[in-house]
C-alpha cells in the first residue's frame, strides 16, 4: 500500500492501529462500485483530507490517501493507466493549448479508468501533492538568493518519467514530484477522524497551473504566508472526476476470448434450412 497518512493528519505505526483505522473508514465512507468485484470505499474529511480504501471480492485490496481538492481543474491529454494506480498525461494551458508539462499522477479514479482500457484521450484533472518535504521562503527573491535558483516562476517535475538506459525490466514511471510554486492561500486544519492538525495549502505553479498540498506539521513549523515561495517534493495525486458509466467499457482478455469463442461458435452452426 503507497500511502502519505502523515501529510494528511494521521498517525499509524501498527498493524492494529492500521486495522481500527480501516474499519473506521469503511463505516463512513461512501461505497463506488466499479464492477461485480470491486467497489472504491471514499472517505473525505471537511478538512479536505480523503482516503480511498480499494475492495476487490469483499477484500482490502488496496489504500490511497489524497485531498478532495478543490484547485481549478486542468486540461489534460493522452492519460495513460500504468499500473493499477499511476497513470502519466499531459498537462495543457487551455487558454492557449500549449503544453505545460508531461507528468506521472497517481489516480484517485483509476479503478473507472481500467475499465475503460486505461487510455482517455482528453479530459480535465484536478492535481494535489502530499508533500515528503517541503521548505518555505518568505519570497521568490530570497527563494532565489538562498538556493541559486534562475526561474521566475514555479514547476512541477515528475522524477523518472523517461525510462533510464539501464533500468530493469520492470521499471515503470513513478508519481513524485519536485515542485517549486507561490502559496495563495495557506491554513491549518484538522483531520475529523484523528484530531491531528496538517498544513493545507492552494500554490500557483504557473498561471495556468494551480493545485493543492498537503504537509504533515514536522514538515513545516507554519503555515507560510501568501505570496511565499515553497520548494520541495512529494506523491502527485490527480482526480479526472470520473463517475460509473462515464467512460465505455472495454472488455478484459478473459471477457474478450469468450466473445471470440461464441463468435466461432455461431459461425460454425448450421444454418436452419427455410420452409
Amino acid at each position: 500500500m503507497t500511502t502519505r497518512f502523515p501529510s494528511i493528519g494521521v498517525d499509524v505505526r501498527t498493524q492494529d492501529e492500521l486495522r481500527d483505522l480501516m474499519a473506521t473508514i469503511l463505516g463512513a465512507a461512501e461505497p463506488v462500485q466499479v464492477d461485480r468485484e470491486r467497489c472504491d470505499h471514499v472517505w473525505t474529511c471537511p478538512s479536505a483530507a480523503r482516503v480511498v480504501v480499494q475492495a476487490r471480492g469483499g477484500l482490502i485490496a488496496g489504500v490511497l490517501t489524497g485531498l478532495a481538492g478543490s484547485a481549478p481543474t486542468v486540461a489534460c491529454t493522452d492519460v495513460r493507466l500504468l499500473d493499477d494506480r499511476v497513470a502519466t498525461l499531459n498537462l495543457l494551458d487551455e487558454t492557449e493549448g500549449n503544453l505545460l508539462c508531461s507528468v506521472a499522477a497517481q489516480l484517485e479514479d483509476h479503478s473507472l479508468l481500467r475499465l475503460a482500457g486505461g487510455l482517455l484521450a482528453r479530459g480535465q484533472v484536478v492535481l494535489s501533492v502530499l508533500a515528503d518535504r517541503i521548505t518555505a521562503y518568505p519570497d521568490l527573491r530570497s527563494y532565489q538568493q538562498e538556493t541559486g535558483a534562475r526561474l521566475d516562476r514555479g514547476h512541477l517535475l515528475s522524477q523518472e518519467l523517461r525510462r533510464p538506459p539501464a533500468a530493469p525490466g520492470d521499471w515503470a514511471p513513478t508519481a513524485e514530484v519536485d515542485f517549486t510554486a507561490t502559496v495563495r492561500r495557506a491554513e491549518l486544519r484538522v483531520n475529523s477522524l484523528t484530531g491531528t492538525a496538517f498544513h493545507w495549502l492552494r500554490l500557483s505553479v504557473r498561471p495556468a497551473l494551480e493545485l493543492d498540498l498537503a504537509a504533515g506539521t514536522a514538515e513545516l513549523a507554519a503555515p507560510p504566508a501568501p505570496g511565499s515561495v515553497v520548494t520541495g517534493r512529494g506523491l502527485l495525486t490527480g482526480r479526472l472526476n470520473l463517475r460509473p458509466g462515464d467512460l465505455p467499457r472495454q472488455p478484459g482478455p478473459a471477457r474478450a476470448l469468450l466473445r471470440r469463442v461464441r463468435h466461432r461458435i455461431t459461425a460454425r452452426l448450421p444454418h436452419r434450412p427455410d420452409g
